[in-house]
């Protein structure tokens, strides 16, 4: 089985030109907690042993400030490194800094705010390391508004070189929103891009199961004698996978797909069942039929149905996935999934089974205007918000 070499998170939201996600109502309180948090759901009994069940004892802690728009969240490994990583922080307007563990900002280390622009669903959206930790690659959109996934060397001081900035690729964008933005790494060193479907609405162009666009797509770049191909399919069907993390556990793939009008959804496939997979888009949206034209060549592919969705009520309009918590911090039996929405800002926790089947699902807290759910170098769990904080998981 390929492991990945770095964990990382992802959901652009969708529904406005003038916000990372959805519009939602400004309150005075930015976060509000839980003060218990708990579940227990009976799992199947064998005839020697009963399953233990599940729990997550979780609320949200104090927010750290004196953030700009936070949006991902990466960790580098490196063996000259005594520690478990360290972890970097990506703002939307194209600044890289060090994460303290304590969650409050390091040392910059990047500084591309001349080559994006910070707007609507654009500006600086990725960031991953390599296995060995000494280049970065980041996923951006130009100043064309074009997706443009970069890699830079990084010094022994761990910032990063500019000038050594190499273009992989650069994909055209349609319209201005649906971008994606996340980015993976295999330990063989290819590139894995979360794409959207290009925006506007009802995958208007059709490119989500159109295997020659990258668009809507899970995009793999492979190293070939030094350089880069053009990227191939490797799994279909997405609208707007803004944030998608692994899970350094079971290695399970985790992409929370952002929906149209109606349903968000939540899939988890284990990542060496991937390819060639469809996610839905725009045959479905969750598990509805959506664009019945689109029907017979989603069922081309090996069909993934979501683990869980909700509906557009009670304000909800757009997930913002999401990581599995494989923290030390809070007591957890089980496996559980935090993820949250932009436009409530309620930040939930799924739990599932052994069948990668769904077994409860609780509330942690309220985090305004979630953009994001990230673990960083020691597996803690952040909620980023575009208000600019960053709010930790803590055990309740």
């Amino acid at each position: 089985m390929m492991k990945m070499a770095h964990v990382r998170l992802g959901v652009l939201a969708t529904l406005t030109a003038i916000s990372l996600i959805a519009c939602a109502t400004e309150s005075e309180v930015l976060v509000s907690t839980t003060s218990t948090i708990a579940v227990a759901t009976t799992l199947a009994e064998s005839s020697t042993t009963v399953a233990a069940e599940p729990s997550f004892s979780a609320t949200l802690g104090e927010p750290i400030t004196d953030y700009d728009d936070p949006v991902d969240i990466a960790v580098r490994n490196n063996e000259m490194l005594q520690s478990d990583g360290q972890a970097y922080i990506a703002e939307r307007s194209g600044k890289i800094f060090e994460l303290v563990t304590d969650g409050t900002k390091g040392s910059q280390v990047l500084n591309i705010s001349d080559l994006t622009i910070a707007k609507g669903e654009q500006g600086l959206l990725g960031l991953a390391f390599t296995p060995d930790g000494s280049g970065a690659y980041v996923n951006y959109t130009n100043l064309a508004g074009d997706t443009v996934i970069a890699s830079f060397l990084i010094a022994d001081d761990g910032t990063f070189d500019k000038t050594s900035q190499n273009i992989i690729a650069t994909i055209k964008q349609p319209y201005p929103n649906h971008n994606g933005g996340d980015i993976m790494i295999d330990t063989e060193g290819a590139l894995y891009i979360f794409m959207g479907d290009g925006g506007f609405a009802n995958d208007p162009d059709r490119y989500a199961l159109d295997i020659t666009s990258p668009l809507g797509k899970i995009w793999k770049f492979s190293p070939v004698d030094g350089r880069w191909n053009n990227g191939e399919a490797w799994a279909v069907g997405l609208r707007n996978p803004w944030r998608a993390s692994l899970d350094p556990v079971t290695n399970d793939l985790w992409i929370a797909d952002v929906g149209q009008d109606h349903w968000e959804e939540i899939n988890v496939v284990p990542f060496d069942q991937v390819q060639g997979v469809s996610f839905g888009w725009s045959a479905r949206e969750g598990t509805h039929e959506f664009n019945a034209d689109q029907k017979t060549l989603h069922e081309t592919f090996t069909a993934v149905e979501p683990v869980y969705e909700y509906e557009h009520v009670d304000n909800n309009c757009s997930i913002s996935g999401g990581v599995v918590y494989r923290g030390s911090q809070v007591p957890v039996t089980g496996t559980w999934y935090i993820f949250s929405d932009y436009c409530t800002g309620k930040v939930q926790a799924l739990c599932i089974d052994d069948q990668r089947k769904n077994c409860g699902v609780i509330d942690l807290g309220i985090v305004e205007k979630s953009v994001g759910i990230v673990a960083d170098a020691q597996g803690e769990v952040w909620v980023l918000s575009q208000n600019g904080l960053i709010v930790p998981i803590i055990t309740s």
